[in-house]
């Protein structure tokens, strides 16, 4: 009973410390504070090599930034004029700065005008932005992404991290090596990329273009006029609805294929296996080929009167056109 108790009391000790410790760095690390008077349409330059960033639009032309930096930190520069405001967060020479884990990293939150463009840099960051209307840019490398209601330009690129993408519009462009990406309610031209990873997409972009390598793609799109995809390795399923006489071009190494597409649907199709894989269609009662010499399978046939054009091949997974 006494050894239980000797116990409890030394892991009470223990938080309490490591509470204490916390406290102290947390005392240790530099509050910011700082506003400036902004053109409504200013372009705002971010770096911030560690920690978690939140940016979000505000009602009037303010930039304002707030928080804690990085307690390795030996300081920040911000500067505004012309248009341009530049803030960053300065880190000591070397690696140390690049890759420690050693503290927390900073904590900020940063208001910008609805109608400006960012442009974010950061390194062990992580970044939440939502509401930027002029344009935004935001890279990272070991980082989670989340991005919701921008505009015009947007750009979302990490290595070692998700990214969450909300009803954005314009061109698009999102890229992750090792992550998962998330987009809904886009609109406009959407291109996602994932090295190692997986796309889930939810679309109302016209124009899509989807690549993977080791993973998956799981896609629907409404409306979607002109649409490229690619794959090396993993199954792609994508759901095409309200698009009457699409552009489809899409391939694979191998891992099955799956389009749906409407009844009503007007394309030439060109579909086409290398190995012997199974392509199978449920649209017209169409039927694959086989060759005469060699593996493989293709089927050619149009509906309506070919005003659209999908093209697939894949060199040993399958094909299955099916009707939403």
């Amino acid at each position: 009973m006494k050894s239980t108790i000797n116990a409890t009391a030394m892991l009470l000790m223990l938080v309490a410390v490591m509470l204490m410790a916390s406290a102290v760095r947390a005392q240790d690390r530099q509050i910011i504070d700082e506003t400036r008077l902004v053109s409504a349409n200013e372009r705002i330059t971010l770096d911030v090599m560690r920690g978690q960033a939140t940016i979000r639009a505000g009602n009037d032309n303010t930039f304002s930034v707030k928080g804690l930096l990085d307690e390795q930190a030996e300081g920040f520069e911000l500067e505004s004029s012309n248009g341009f405001t530049r803030f960053i967060v300065r880190m000591p020479r070397g690696s140390r700065g690049w890759n420690s884990r050693r503290g927390d990293g900073s904590e900020l939150e940063i208001t910008v005008p609805a109608n400006s463009e960012v442009e974010f840099s950061g390194v062990n960051t992580g970044v939440d932005i939502a509401g930027v209307l002029g344009g935004a840019r935001v890279t990272t490398v070991n980082g989670q992404i989340n991005a919701r209601g921008l505009g015009e330009q947007v750009h979302l690129k990490t290595v070692n991290g998700g990214i969450t993408s909300e009803n954005n519009r314009g061109r698009i462009n999102i890229e992750t090596v090792n992550g998962e990406v998330s987009d809904r309610g886009s609109e406009g031209r959407l291109s996602a990329e994932a090295v190692n990873g997986e796309l889930r997409i939810d679309s109302r972009a016209e124009e899509v273009r989807l690549s993977v390598v080791n993973g998956q793609i799981e896609a629907e799109l409404r409306g979607a006029q002109s649409l490229d995809f690619n794959g090396v390795n993993g199954e792609i399923t994508i759901r095409l609805s309200n698009s009457v006489a699409p552009r489809v071009r899409g391939g694979s190494v191998s891992g099955r294929i799956e389009l749906s597409v409407d009844r009503n649907i007007d394309a030439r199709f060109n579909l086409q296996t290398n190995v012997g894989s199974r392509l199978e269609n449920e649209l017209t009662s169409d039927e694959a080929r086989r060759p005469q010499f060699g593996p493989g399978r293709s089927l050619q046939f149009t509906t309506g009167q070919g005003t659209g054009a999908v093209d697939i091949s894949t060199v040993s997974g399958a094909i299955n056109l099916e009707v939403n």
